[in-house]
């Protein structure tokens, strides 16, 4: 199995928590953005959802690497934002991604 992690930019909490309450990719929303609390979320999920744990660290720690540049971007971003502002991520399978595709199509 895989899991695609995706950073999907800043939000509101009250938006956060519409996210989190649909099905699909997993969401959070993080303030400040720290790889220590993407991890530990992203293991919380993984134990909810009975994931791979060592492949959701490795889907994590790839995913910071490979976009140290962006996240470094959000980083200084949410220092300029509001202090109610969060960067939102989410996790999920193949499968979640496509029922957060199919449900975009329903709204």
């Amino acid at each position: 199995m895989t899991y695609l992690l995706q950073f999907c930019g800043l939000s509101d909490p009250l938006q956060v928590f519409y996210l989190e309450q649909s099905r699909g990719p997993a969401v959070a929303g993080f303030r400040p953005f720290q790889l220590d609390e993407l991890l530990g979320w992203a293991q919380g999920i993984g134990q909810q959802r009975h994931w791979d744990a060592a492949l959701i660290h490795r889907t994590v720690m790839q995913a910071w690497m490979e976009r140290a540049d962006l996240i470094r971007q959000w980083q200084l971003r949410l220092k300029e934002e509001s202090g109610d502002r969060l960067v939102v991520a989410a996790l999920g399978t193949s499968v979640d991604w496509e029922r957060r595709c199919e449900d975009l199509f329903r709204a």
